[in-house]
């Protein structure tokens, strides 16, 4: 999509073609959203509460949720889930107004977004975003792809067992086909959920490495503070200035602090783009040809790993 432009005049009828219709949008930052994923949303803003009065009013309960350029305010995706409002709670008497609803939703298409009708509500948040849009289908719904199919499945089968032969702190477990069988086929379930599960795991280590960081940098300054002949051993919360911290650890911190910066923005892109790339593909051949590469860089990744902890222990 164009970036929002605050100064385009509102289109207060639009003329629709066939197969067009308009839905609000709700951005919600640059996480993307799958098809057949269930989400609660928190509604506060006003202008948000209104929406939902609004879809609840015509009857269609759904909006459209596109991914939001990271860095770059008002510039979306144009392909975006449709979220479908399964239950709205009513809760401004239990937190004093300052959340209104509490409702609940499924991703249940994907649609393509033609053209936005406000952008001016944008700038003002008066309002919320209108937008006109048409459906996006596959192309190839009528096709068979059980071998590329069963292909990936045993190949994300196998990388399960990897991850827990190398021991990765962050790993899918032996539960993910507990709770329903591996499945790449269409349909709740299916393929979409492998994608899911693929970006809880990288959202997972997102976490994980920026839990380390902050690991390293307290593990650093207790050891300035017992050396300091601080007594720590009470389990007391302890304040520190920047500036009182020697020079060498402020160095190092700041070491950290940039080298986790270049891996983070690398993790964090890992954890959007290709869910994305996947999204607005309109091939479930393609999709599973895709998600293959990315099963395949995790393979290459995890056999290095191993092959390195082999060498070490060989030397122990």
């Amino acid at each position: 999509m164009p970036v929002m432009d605050v100064r385009r005049e509102t289109e207060e009828s639009p003329t629709l073609a066939e197969g067009e219709l308009v839905m609000p949008m709700f951005p919600l930052g640059s996480h993307v959203y799958l098809p057949d994923t269930e989400h609660v949303l928190n509604i506060f803003e006003p202008r948000y509460r209104s929406m939902y009065n609004e879809i609840l009013f015509n009857g269609s309960r759904r909006f459209v949720v596109p991914m939001c350029a990271p860095n770059e305010p008002g510039k979306f995706a144009s392909v975006a889930a449709v979220f479908y409002l399964d239950d709205l709670k009513e809760v401004s008497e239990q937190t004093n107004d300052q959340v209104k609803f509490v409702c609940s939703h499924t991703v249940i298409e994907r649609v393509r977004v033609v053209r936005s009708l406000n952008d001016r509500v944008w700038g003002d948040r008066s309002s919320f975003l209108k937008v006109v849009t048409e459906k996006f289908e596959d192309c190839d719904l009528d096709d068979d792809f059980t071998n590329k199919e069963t292909a990936l499945e045993e190949r994300f089968r196998a990388l399960i067992d990897m991850q827990e032969k190398v021991d990765e702190p962050i790993r899918f477990t032996k539960d993910v086909e507990l709770a329903a069988p591996i499945s790449a086929k269409r349909g709740k379930m299916g393929f979409w959920r492998l994608v899911n599960l693929w970006q809880s795991l990288l959202q997972s280590r997102v976490t994980h490495r920026e839990n380390e960081l902050q690991a390293g940098i307290q593990k650093m300054l207790r050891k300035f503070l017992e050396d300091s002949g601080v007594d720590l051993s009470d389990g007391r919360q302890l304040q520190l200035s920047f500036e009182s911290i020697p020079d060498d650890i402020r160095a190092e911190i700041q070491r950290m602090n940039e080298q986790y910066g270049e891996e983070r923005v690398e993790l964090l892109n890992s954890a959007i783009y290709p869910f994305q790339y996947l999204v607005q593909m309109d091939s479930h051949a393609e999709r599973l040809d895709y998600f293959g590469e990315l099963v395949s860089e995790e393979e290459k990744r995890l056999a290095a790993k191993n092959t390195l902890r082999a060498m070490f222990e060989s030397t122990e």
